[in-house]
């Protein structure tokens, strides 16, 4: 019973009680015929597809081109972001010019700019890495403004004693101080940026490729395996770069951590 207990106390246990209690529901429904193929099908069927080497070509060519676009539109969301988020926080008088024009279009929600970018830019590459830029820069804009906003005031005295030139300030005063922040802003809008690159392959076209353009074309073709392959696929990425990103933090700021 110790040995029960102690399993049924464990948080990883737990964690996945639901997952496994929502994979027996799906594999009685599919062997009883509770659902239609069309939505479901038996576990089986996915190893089958899996087998598949033009099914395995497919998800891993519609990922590495989903993570292209990722990259892209995330470094130049980020940059942007980081260069706009400091100029705000540092300069009250940039902060009172962009600040106001900055938080009224961050209340427009991401999916909102689909029409005006597909208008201007197409339903190419082009369109899909801008989507993903915008929703990369929100939060790098917020954790580089919040960041150089709460710079201690006293390290900045002692920048002001020192005569330090605003270059100076920035690399030894506010980057230090803000570094926490500014990665926890990049962390959401790398999380974000995933989200965006494969939405933006359902919402704005399947042509150009991409894990969502195998999950669509699939749909079409009524190949529901290849469809929840591939949901299965985005979600473990999904899952491992979250992962990935809430352990860094306390390798990069472990003086954080300790306090």
């Amino acid at each position: 019973m110790s040995v029960l207990s102690a399993i049924y106390h464990d948080r990883r246990f737990r964690s996945v009680v639901f997952p496994l209690l929502l994979a027996l529901l799906w594999s009685l429904s599919t062997h009883y015929g509770w659902v239609s193929s069309l939505v479901l099908v038996p576990f089986s069927d996915l190893f089958v597809a899996l087998k598949d080497a033009s099914v395995r070509q497919s998800l891993l060519e519609g990922l590495a081109a989903t993570f292209g676009r990722l990259l892209q539109g995330a470094a130049i969301g980020i940059c942007v972001g980081l260069l706009l988020g400091l100029g705000m926080g540092m300069s009250r008088a940039f902060d009172r010019v962009m600040g106001p024009s900055f938080h009224a279009v961050r209340q427009v929600a991401v999916l909102a700019w689909v029409p005006l970018l597909t208008a201007w830019f197409g339903n190419g590459d082009l369109c899909k890495i801008i989507f993903v830029a915008i929703a990369a820069a929100m939060p790098a804009v917020m954790g580089a403004y919040e960041g150089a906003r709460n710079a201690p005031p006293a390290l900045l005295e002692v920048g002001r004693i020192l005569k330090f030139t605003r270059f100076k300030t920035l690399r030894y005063v506010i980057l230090p101080a803000a570094a926490p922040a500014i990665f926890t802003g990049i962390q959401l809008s790398l999380i974000y940026s995933w989200f965006a690159a494969v939405g933006a392959e359902y919402v704005i076209g399947v042509m150009s490729g991409g894990i969502g353009s195998v999950v669509v074309g699939a749909q079409e073709h009524f190949r529901t395996d290849i469809v929840l392959l591939g949901v299965i696929f985005i979600s473990l990425v999904g899952i491992f770069m979250n992962k990935l990103l809430k352990r860094l933090p306390a390798l990069l700021f472990p003086w954080k951590t300790r306090i």
